[in-house]
Order: structure tokens, then C-alpha cells, then sequence
């Protein structure tokens, strides 16, 4: 029997994000979800009466009413909310989120507001667990997760960077609509042609990247040395965002060596993690968009609110292989994986960290469907 929930609220109401952490989030065996926090023209209206976006039907979610940021700070005091999670534009985030923190809640991120901060982790718990450290497990703060799409990119070239001395890295992006928002997403579906342009978005795959695979001695980051060149596209396809990478090594490499790191079972402490999929990295000749939405569902129920699994891993192509020279493409979906799943498994693994997830809730007894 699991233990009792840690009680969290979101702050924000109908955007996609959001509506992923509440899909996530309504029958989670770490988290309770017991407020949402909207814009002024929500404010009062109830959960269930704000229009849904995901392609899954509404989950059954708790009758919640939405208020705003003052009634929420006043909130978390008093009804023992120890986690907020935000989807808010990165402008909000900017004085909402320290705000909760003060308020006595750890925030965990998925705006990009704080991300570059160097006293605020930026983790992906596969990549740089160790991150997390940069914050003392005794103190309160912002932990933030990772722009969609630097996602794929981290996910699969950590494996190599722990295996090999990198030289360059070269990316090119095919973004879904989803990724540049909900307006962006119901233009599209209107028959719009989305811009193919994404300003900005290069330049933060690269400082994130960057960040992610640095080293951290007696706090002082040691940046990696490879150069990075990165071109964004937006598609027109709904959800699911796909990476063309090629890297250059200072040494000669074989497909068996990328394919080994890439398929090696993680961590043990990740297998107590409710949305931690096995394997996190899956291989295949092709992507298929499609069905590789739900990557690391281990059957066929994909729906993120009964199974947390579904979309929780990456797909990466065999790579092709010329002397020391790597190229492969990884696809993941933006906004489970990218966005509201990955800053869900982040919190659950500092909770984790932080004894604060009761024993009996470690994940025994959880059996994803």
C-alpha cells in the first residue's frame, strides 16, 4: 500500500503543458494534485469546464476550481503543498516562480525563465543527475527542466560523450506546431501554414546542451569543448519533434559501440521511478511518428493518464558510421517527454533525494498498466 501523496499544485490552467501535467498528474502514486492556478480570465472557472486540447479524452480529474497567483501563495500555506510544477510563459515564471518558492514549495519548471541560472539545476535525471546537487537537498528553489528539443539531443549523445572525445556536434531540427504553443497548435489545425522559422531556438538548444554535459568540480562548471552548430524547422505535423545530429569524434568508432551505450540499463535508482521508462533509448531502422509517440509503453494503453510510461522514451535511428564520423536522428513527443513527463520524473527523482517521498510510496507496489 503506498504511502501519502505529496499535495501540488500547476501553475497554469489551459495551455498544453499544463493540460499534460494534469493528464499526469491524476492518478500519479507520488503526487496529488490539489489546485491550478490560470490568468485572470479563468480565475473562478471550474477545471473541467476549460476546453480540452490533447488528442486522449480528459482524464477524470479532481473538482478543482482555478484561482489566481495571490489566492495561490495563500493556498500552498495552508492546505501543506510541498510541489508546484509551472507551465508558465517564461515572462510570468520570471517573479511567480520565486514567489512559491519563498512561499515554502520546491517549483519544478518546465519555463525557460530560470534555465541558464547557474545556482538553478537544469536536469535531465538521465543525463546529469548530478546536477541536482548545485542545490543543497535541505533548501528550497527552482529546479528546471530542459527545452523540448534539446531533449532528444541530450538523451542520446550523453551516451557517446561518456565513450568518446567529441570534436563537433551538428543538429538540424524538425519541430512540431505543438512545441511553439497552443495558439500556434489551433492555427495549424485551422488549415494554417505555420512559419517554418523558430527565432531564438538555436541558440538555446546550444547553451543547453552545453550546460547539460558540463562537468561540476568544487562548484565550478567545466565547460565541454566541442564546437555545436544547430538549424531549427518547424513542421507542420501536431506533436512529436524529430533531430538529425551528426558528431565528429577524435577517434574511430563502431555502430556496436554507439548501439551498447545507447541500450544500457539505467541506473537502479530510476527503476523506482514511476514515469522512468526501461529502456529510455529505443533503436530502430526508422522513426515512425505515429506510434513513436508512446515510446517506452510497454502495451498498448497510451494514454498518459493510466499508463506514465507512454512517451517517456526516445527513439533514436541506427547510427551510420564513416571512420569518426556519427550520424543518426532521434525523435521524442514534445510534450510528454520534452515538457510536462520529464519535469514530472525530475521532480520524482529529488523528491526522492530529498526523503521526502515516504518509503512505502518508493514505487513498490506501483505497476504502471
Amino acid at each position: 500500500m503506498l504511502g501519502p501523496k505529496l499535495g501540488c499544485i500547476i501553475l497554469g490552467s489551459g495551455g498544453l503543458v499544463s493540460q499534460r501535467f494534469q493528464q499526469r498528474l491524476c492518478n500519479h502514486p507520488f503526487f496529488e494534485l490539489r489546485g491550478v492556478i490560470g490568468s485572470p480570465n479563468s480565475v473562478g472557472k471550474n477545471l473541467l469546464d476549460l476546453p480540452w486540447y490533447l488528442d486522449e479524452k480528459r482524464p477524470s480529474l479532481p473538482d478543482i476550481s482555478i484561482i489566481g497567483m495571490k489566492e495561490g501563495r495563500e493556498f500552498v500555506m495552508k492546505n501543506d503543498i510541498q510541489i508546484v510544477f509551472s507551465a508558465l510563459p517564461s515572462e510570468i515564471a520570471a517573479h511567480a516562480e520565486p514567489l512559491f518558492v519563498k512561499s515554502g514549495c520546491m517549483v519544478y519548471s518546465n519555463a525557460s525563465y530560470h534555465r541558464m541560472l547557474s545556482e538553478v539545476p537544469l536536469v535531465i535525471p538521465e543525463v546529469n543527475s548530478n546536477h541536482l546537487e548545485i542545490l543543497d537537498s535541505s533548501k528550497l528553489g527552482i529546479v528546471c527542466s530542459t527545452n523540448c528539443t534539446v531533449m532528444p539531443v541530450a538523451l542520446s549523445i550523453k551516451p557517446i560523450y561518456d565513450l568518446l572525445d567529441i570534436k563537433n556536434i551538428s543538429i538540424q531540427t524538425e519541430q512540431s506546431v505543438s512545441g511553439g504553443g497552443l495558439e500556434l497548435l489551433i492555427s495549424t489545425r485551422l488549415g494554417n501554414t505555420p512559419s517554418t522559422k523558430i527565432p531564438g531556438e538555436a541558440e538555446k538548444i546550444e547553451e543547453e546542451l552545453i550546460r547539460l554535459l558540463s562537468n561540476y568540480e568544487e562548484n565550478e562548471e567545466i565547460r565541454p569543448e566541442f564546437d555545436v552548430s544547430v538549424s531549427c524547422k518547424r513542421v507542420n505535423r501536431d506533436f512529436g519533434h524529430i533531430v538529425h545530429i551528426e558528431i565528429e569524434t577524435n577517434s574511430n568508432v563502431k555502430r556496436e559501440q554507439i548501439i551498447e551505450q545507447w541500450t544500457k540499463v539505467s541506473p537502479s535508482i530510476f527503476s523506482d521511478l514511476p514515469s522512468s521508462p526501461t529502456p529510455h533509448i529505443i533503436v530502430k531502422k526508422s522513426i515512425d511518428k505515429d506510434n513513436d509517440r508512446w515510446a517506452g509503453s510497454t502495451n498498448k494503453n497510451f494514454d498518459p493518464a493510466e499508463n506514465l510510461h507512454a512517451g517517456m522514451a526516445i527513439v533514436t535511428t541506427i547510427p551510420e558510421i564513416s571512420g569518426n564520423i556519427v550520424k543518426w536522428s532521434a525523435f521524442s513527443e514534445n510534450t510528454i517527454r520534452g515538457a510536462a513527463g520529464g519535469c514530472i520524473l525530475l521532480a520524482e527523482l529529488d523528491s526522492m533525494r530529498r526523503g521526502i517521498i515516504p518509503l512505502s510510496s518508493s514505487g513498490e507496489g506501483y505497476n504502471p498498466l
